[in-house]
């Protein structure tokens, strides 16, 4: 009877253990995941952040058409932490090209860049400045 007794403790033990390591597992897997979610929605956050940042600069190169007429560059701009904005407008015949890019997570080295070109018409009448988009044809 001791011996059936001694068992009974030794397989409940065992019982516990296995039980201990399947909860281990299980948990290790979840934790993984939700790291894993956590980084995904950071670099999507990066992505739009940086369309938004690029769209932002074609905007700031837009207002500083309507101003002057003079082509410029606008190197390392920082409208958000780790982040730097590139403007760049360039005089081709009468339309103006705006060039930026935009770059999310200079320290990381999964940093998102993004691109925006736009082409743009300005004109002038009774001292109003005017911009009108144009459609490139490639």
């Amino acid at each position: 009877m001791k011996q059936t007794k001694h068992h009974r403790k030794g397989a409940a033990l065992i019982m516990a253990i296995v039980a201990m390591a399947a909860v281990t597992i299980i948990l290790s897997v979840i934790v993984t995941q939700v790291v894993a979610q956590r980084q995904m929605v950071r670099q999507r956050h990066r992505q739009m952040q940086a369309e938004w940042l690029a769209r932002a600069g074609v905007e700031l190169a837009a207002a500083r058409l309507l101003q002057s007429a003079e082509p410029f560059k606008d190197d390392d701009q920082e409208f958000v932490t780790d982040s730097k904005v590139h403007v760049a407008v360039e005089k081709a015949g009468d339309v103006y090209v705006v060039t930026v890019q935009a770059e999310v997570g200079l320290a990381d080295p999964r940093g998102v860049k993004r691109d925006a070109t736009r082409h743009f018409r300005r004109s002038e009448k009774d001292g109003v400045a005017r911009l009108e988009a144009v459609t490139q044809e490639k």
